[in-house]
């Protein structure tokens, strides 16, 4: 298969993966597996951007601020960090913010009940507890956005720099 655009499909890659992440956020496996990847493909954005139209006229020109710029932001200097630990060394640590509900069963008993029958009836109903769910991971570096917010700002700012390219190189 011969894919027309290398970097709008590396581009469309990431947001595949991302929304994976957003679909196994309570299955820890999955979701570092869907965030190794989202991270690597990601990351690989810009690579597939510089090898698909360095040979552009003005392309360097162009693109050598927006490297120094994406270099100076921490955000996307965290994914490339993050990429290259996933990558080579490590999986990537996330925090995860995980909520547990009870239920308790209550029983209303009328005056004059005895006390014996009050409690075999509070006893018949013991309480019920789910099992924690994860509403929500963060990375330790940006402890104020969830993971997903932060792909998802990544990857606006990564669609913006390939958009622009793809009209200033047709």
């Amino acid at each position: 298969m011969k894919i027309e655009n290398p970097t709008r499909h590396k581009l469309q890659e990431a947001e595949y993966f991302l929304s994976k992440m957003e679909q196994t956020l309570e299955d820890d496996k999955e979701f570092y597996y869907n965030l190794s990847a989202f991270l690597a493909a990601a990351r690989s954005i810009t690579y597939y951007m510089q090898k698909q139209y360095r040979h552009r006229n003005g392309f360097s020109k162009w693109y050598c601020p927006k490297q120094i710029d994406m270099e100076a932001d921490p955000e996307l200097k965290y994914l490339n960090k993050a990429r290259a630990e996933a990558i080579h060394t490590e999986t990537i640590e996330t925090g995860a913010t995980r909520i547990k509900t009870s239920t308790l069963g209550v029983t209303i008993v009328e005056k004059d009940t005895p006390e014996a029958e009050q409690v075999k009836e509070v006893e018949s109903k013991p309480s019920a507890q789910s099992r924690p769910r994860t509403v929500r991971r963060f990375f330790p570096e940006f402890k104020d956005m969830d993971v997903i917010e932060f792909g998802e700002k990544q990857l606006a700012k990564l669609t913006k720099i390939v958009e622009e390219c793809e009209k200033r190189f047709p």
